[in-house]
């Protein structure tokens, strides 16, 4: 037969190595660090707040004699506000995720209309797109507070129960999420119609990620002009594990915010980026510090729990700084943090999800926050 015989190839042997090579790699232990994190976060939060387990089985499987929210215009009667060096100037405005916390970003909008400044581009991320999108589409701030407040369980949250019971007859086989997201893009359709992204009076920008390709792009006027803003809206917040991916151009796309959590470039790579931005943060500390571990953490049980969060956030959070610095270094920047950091921290995350009691608040603080952001943008105090 000589050297070059023919036959099916033969596989490797699979030895101690090559088994252990996906459980040890590298990259997976931020994995692990992320499951650690979870779970004491959820059994601390669940301690702290025994209202969290009850908030969470209304939002889910909401029962006859719940009662229903009702539909809330937050704001005092509109205050003007001199925009004073903003007028003849552009203006961006770029928001973090953080769940229900952006529920602010209607705030901040109240505060541009009492400026009777109109955002040039707008930028969202995760949760900050159920608010960010109507805003862009025209909606006065007051009318998209209303929309929202008024939203029951059942308009944005829709389990798939059928999945979940049958996770381990079916071995998980494509389980991606607790949630399937239809019911928010229902809602959103039904407020928005058919409108495309294309055709938004404010053009806006969210991130997502490709599942097998592992990359970023993000949603706007721009790059997917055709995508309806109801899509675009259940796409950008579907967080892995908690909503469903969702197909486009034969890919499977998720939340990018898990990878950018602070989206500038659509403000800075577009030929008419705006000369001042109001920037949100309504995910990370003060600053886009770290959350600091405790010192003695060596010396307290299970030392490694008390750093898990650390190596879990920490390429998130430096890209989010480096962010930061690259829009200040472009243009004039004023940050405002609205909600306490405590709100989402941990559980607080899911809760200020699938909980709206707390979103008329957040609103208010973001208007004052915005209305003080916008005065020192415009080179007076408020």
């Amino acid at each position: 037969m000589g050297a070059f015989a023919s036959g099916p190839p033969t596989a490797a042997p699979r030895t101690m190595g090559t088994m252990l090579d996906a459980p040890l790699d590298i990259f997976r232990m931020r994995q692990y660090f992320d499951v650690l994190t979870r779970m004491r976060e959820v059994a601390d939060g669940v301690r702290g707040d025994v209202g969290f387990v009850r908030r969470v089985r209304k939002g889910l499987v909401p029962l006859p004699l719940d009662r229903g929210p009702r539909p809330v215009d937050p704001f005092p009667p509109p205050e003007p506000l001199d925009a004073g060096a903003l007028a003849g100037r552009s203006l961006g405005v770029v928001a973090t995720g953080g769940s229900g916390a952006l529920a602010s970003l209607v705030g901040v909008a109240r505060a541009t209309e009492e400026a009777g400044v109109t955002p040039s581009v707008v930028a969202v991320c995760s949760g900050s797109a159920l608010f960010g999108f109507p805003l862009a589409a025209g909606m006065p701030a007051a009318d998209v507070a209303r929309f929202v407040t008024g939203m029951r369980p059942g308009d944005y949250l829709d389990p798939d129960w059928r999945t979940v019971l049958t996770l381990l007859p079916r071995a998980a086989r494509g389980f991606a999420g607790l949630l399937k997201g239809e019911a928010v893009e229902a809602t959103y359709r039904s407020l928005l119609g058919d409108m495309r992204l294309g055709d938004l009076p404010v053009p806006c920008y969210a991130p997502i990620w490709n599942v097998e390709e592992n990359r970023l792009e993000y949603l706007g006027p721009r790059t997917r002009p055709e995508m309806t803003v109801a899509r675009a809206v259940r796409m950008a917040i579907a967080l892995p594990l908690f909503i469903d991916p969702v197909e486009l151009a034969g890919g499977s796309w998720c939340d990018g915010g898990i990878v950018d959590i602070f989206p500038v470039h659509p403000l800075l790579d577009i030929e008419d980026r705006p000369d001042a931005v109001l920037a949100v943060n309504g995910f990370y500390p003060t600053g886009f510090g770290g959350e600091e571990a405790p010192r003695d953490w060596r010396q307290r049980p299970l030392s490694i729990l008390h750093v898990a969060s650390q190596v879990r956030t920490c390429q998130q959070i430096q890209l989010a700084r480096e962010n930061l610095r690259r829009l200040r270094d472009a243009c004039e920047v004023v940050l405002i943090e609205p909600v306490p950091y405590q709100k989402v921290r941990g559980i607080g995350f899911y809760d200020q999800f699938v909980s709206t009691g707390d979103w008329p608040g957040f609103m208010v603080a973001g208007r004052e926050h915005a209305r003080r952001g916008l005065a020192a943008l415009a080179g007076h105090k408020r």
